[in-house]
């Protein structure tokens, strides 16, 4: 959690409004006194949330758990298959008695 005056909020925005996105929460103090906070949404912009998601961004807001992160890597792609197996085949074989 991060404390910011509203001058140096107003002239650092972009920069502050980037640390949110990052899912940094930031308080927005005037005199010392916080009087606003900024963070990132609990529901997804465009489009309907389901229950589990509500649960659990809830839950995170509320500092109960902490979700995992995964950096983009080989996990997202399956593994090249070995050397001699035709894919295109067994995928067609395997379709055969839907036909």
């Amino acid at each position: 959690m991060k404390a910011v005056g509203i001058k140096t909020l107003k002239n650092n925005l972009s920069r502050f409004l980037k640390e949110v996105q990052a899912g940094e929460n930031i308080w927005v103090t005037d005199r010392d006194q916080i009087i606003a906070e900024i963070r990132k949404p609990t529901f997804p912009i465009a489009g309907h949330i389901d229950r589990w998601e509500a649960f659990l961004n809830e839950s995170e807001q509320r500092g109960q758990l902490r979700r995992a992160t995964r950096p983009q890597t080989q996990m997202d792609s399956f593994p090249p298959l070995p050397s001699g197996i035709d894919s295109k085949r067994i995928q067609d074989d395997s379709r055969d008695d839907r036909q």
